[in-house]
């Protein structure tokens, strides 16, 4: 049978507050660490995955001219996925038109009006932000600038 003394100890037994500070504090220190290698993490992620879907591009663009009149590619580039670590660009060389009109192209072709599509990325935020990567649909050429590299 209880007593009135350990009925209330019972009652009352839990975690004080000392106990409750350091398990705190421990979990502030754990997420002062994890947080930014996590955000490390899916930058590399970011990366990787944006130089991946280029050479896939790249690869689709070189079977495409296989099989169709025009050879497409993905357009996409994964870039949902990059959580705004970069932004998609399409370049191809054209002729103004006599009234300064660029002739039209459709995003995902692997030709343009006087040749090969190029398709780049430009880093926008974390480290080398600025730097784009280049890929000619064509010939495979790589093209880095601002500390960004293929490698």
């Amino acid at each position: 049978m209880l007593n009135d003394k350990d009925l209330f100890n019972k009652i009352n037994s839990g975690f004080s507050l000392i106990e409750l500070v350091i398990v705190i504090a421990v979990l502030a220190i754990l997420s002062a660490i994890g947080i930014p290698a996590f955000l490390g993490i899916k930058e590399k992620a970011a990366d990787t995955l944006v130089k991946v879907s280029m050479i896939n591009s790249w690869k689709e663009c070189q079977v495409g001219t296989l099989d169709k009149e025009v050879a497409t590619f993905t357009a996409d580039l994964g870039l949902d996925s990059t959580n705004g670590f970069y932004e998609f660009y399409q370049q191809y060389d054209y002729i103004a038109r006599e009234d300064g009109s660029i002739p039209p192209t459709i995003i995902g072709n692997c030709i343009g009006p006087l040749g090969a599509h190029r398709i780049g990325v430009i880093k926008v935020k974390g480290n080398n932000a600025g730097g784009e990567l280049w890929l000619n649909l064509s010939t495979g050429e790589k093209i880095q600038n601002g500390g960004l590299s293929w490698d």
